[in-house]
């Protein structure tokens, strides 16, 4: 890793969900008050030939905006790429990182760099005409490292396997690794009259390990009841996790994902309607500290059903 400068960098590359009790927000949770803050994130979905990846840093809990020449760069020893599109949350910068060949451990560097050309060149008044240049900011040389695992090879549930009670458990196994490992879910239910979707990220028993190669996971921390209270092993996805997970469904869809998928604040009660669950699992790596949050990620994903009796 080099210089931080005292500042983090965030990016964002895991796609992240809400649902139906917590207010939409786009502003990044777990940004200290005070201080400089940076999250760091990147994320290879199986298949994909691209690596998602998103930055932020924040000054006192606000988020700064790179002006003039100054981004984001996110660049392996093969390929480069300038973070120009704005993300789910305020102050954060995303990009697609190509990766078609390495797809074993790979080092992205995250930097900040002044390129006042290529970064007018996105701007919508006419650049030739309005095209001065301030000269590199102050947080302009600033880097972190992110290493992306092996991606997690997912050898059950079968896909399309068929849950009918939240009382039902299964087994979720994939090779054995040496990282974190987190799995979160994509659920869109039908009750015959509307579709509504939410997300999860499944609360793993302590002590879970990306060696142990398996996890039991109960439907009830997939499927809830709109009319109970949320069990305490029920967790809606939040933060860089929603961002993330958001954007790896809309590159997998093509950009036909419903732009308020992880927005629906009233879903049909899903513990009595037709379910899909696309439950992805992230085998990830990186540092969380006081001033930064850095992590690489490869998923995968299998698709399991709900259809209550």
């Amino acid at each position: 890793m080099m210089k931080l400068l005292n500042y983090s960098l965030c990016v964002l590359a895991a796609v992240v969900i809400t649902a139906c009790d917590f207010e939409v927000d786009n502003s990044l949770p777990g940004v200290p008050a005070t201080g400089f803050f940076a999250a760091v994130g990147a994320n290879q979905h199986a298949d994909e030939e691209e690596v998602q990846v998103a930055a932020a840093v924040f000054d006192d809990g606000v988020p700064i905006n790179l002006v003039g020449g100054d981004a984001f760069e996110a660049a392996t020893s093969a390929e480069s790429v300038l973070l120009l599109k704005r993300g789910f949350y305020v102050g954060t910068y995303t990009a697609n990182l190509p990766n078609a060949t390495n797809l074993s451990d790979i080092t992205i560097t995250i930097s900040i760099v002044h390129d006042n050309l290529a970064v007018t060149e996105s701007r919508w008044y006419p650049t030739e005409l309005f095209n001065i240049d301030p000269g590199p900011g102050e947080l302009v040389g600033a880097s972190a490292n992110i290493t992306l695992p092996p991606v997690p090879v997912i050898t059950a549930p079968q896909e399309n396997t068929l849950f009918t009670s939240i009382n039902d458990t299964f087994t979720l196994t994939w090779d054995p690794g040496a990282d974190m490992i987190a799995v979160r879910s994509a659920i869109s239910c039908d009750n015959g009259v509307k579709v509504e979707t939410y997300g999860t990220e499944v609360v793993l028993p302590a002590g879970t390990d990306d060696m142990d190669g398996n996890v039991t996971i109960g439907i009830d921390q997939l499927i809830y009841d709109i009319t109970a209270d949320i069990p305490p092993e029920f967790e809606f996805i939040i933060g860089e996790a929603r961002a993330l997970l958001q954007e790896l469904l809309e590159q997998l869809s093509a950009g036909a994902i419903n732009e308020d998928f992880f927005a629906q604040l009233e879903p049909v009660n899903p513990i009595s309607s037709n379910c899909e669950i696309r439950l992805f699992l992230f085998r990830e790596r990186g540092i969380n500290s006081l001033n930064s949050r850095i992590f690489g990620s490869r998923s995968a994903e299998v698709t399991i059903l709900y259809q209550p009796n």
